[in-house]
């Protein structure tokens, strides 16, 4: 692996993915009237949502629709993409001002995922991707989880055990294995950054299937272009466009009512 690749995945996996041993627990988190700005830009504006643990939230919205950069926002993210980015309002955490929290905390208890890393799982192996995700203290034995990493569909694709290189599994696979990591975590929001998108239509359902075993205790934001495919995943429905929410509520009730 090159000294580049490997400064770029530092950033995606080791930075993003804390140690899962001090992960704070929280059960609520809301958004109170959040924008943010680049200069005179507005990425998105007057955002508010309450979710609490337990919840499965869908946050759909065409490319552009600045649902990513809100997304990122829960995790201190976009300064690494915007450095003259700023803010008004507030993110809580159990009524907590996110802002309190330092850095690292802040990722502990959010975990972002978005497309990147499937990208970025090429350049590691088995090995690498746990060292980068949890810390070179944490000891991890393959046969200590082979039953977890088999729901997660992940096991069979371990040909060469931790030496495995990330860049023969399939996108579901890749998928399988980001969720496997994101369930060893003890961070209490998770947010999945259209990663979903990229599946086939037959892998939804066990996918689903792998991110309601996942959501007890947890909150999971599960953001997408594809609404038709995901809407029945969630207990919220939020959509987004051009920086505002159009409608927070019931995905039933949005289905019911055709709005």
């Amino acid at each position: 692996m090159t000294s580049e690749g490997r400064k770029e995945h530092k950033l995606l996996c080791s930075d993003r993915m804390a140690n899962q041993e001090n992960g704070r627990k929280i059960s609520r988190l809301e958004i109170k009237n959040l924008t943010a700005l680049v200069g005179e830009s507005i990425l998105f504006e007057d955002l508010n949502m309450k979710l609490s643990s337990g919840t499965i939230a869908i946050l759909y919205g065409p490319r552009g629709s600045g649902k990513s950069a809100f997304l990122r926002s829960l995790a201190r993210l976009n300064m690494e993409v915007y450095p003259n980015i700023t803010y008004t309002g507030k993110i809580l955490l159990d009524d907590v001002d996110a802002s309190s929290y330092k850095e690292k905390e802040l990722r502990q208890i959010v975990t972002y995922i978005d497309t990147n890393f499937l990208e970025s799982l090429d350049y590691l192996n088995f090995k690498e991707l746990i060292r980068l995700a949890f810390g070179d203290h944490f000891k991890f034995n393959i046969e200590e989880y082979a039953s977890e990493l088999d729901e997660f569909g992940v096991l069979k694709a371990l040909y060469k055990f931790e030496k495995t290189p990330l860049s023969s599994l399939y996108v579901l696979e890749k998928i399988g294995l980001l969720l496997f990591i994101s369930s060893l975590r003890n961070s209490s929001v998770l947010v999945f950054d259209c990663i979903l998108d990229h599946l086939d239509d037959e892998h939804v359902e066990f996918v689903t299937k792998m991110l309601k075993d996942i959501s007890q205790n947890r909150i999971i934001i599960l953001a997408t272009r594809t609404l038709k495919r995901f809407i029945g995943l969630g207990d919220v429905l939020t959509i987004m466009k051009s920086g505002k929410i159009l409608y927070e509520g019931d995905p039933n009730t949005y289905i019911l009512e055709g709005i």
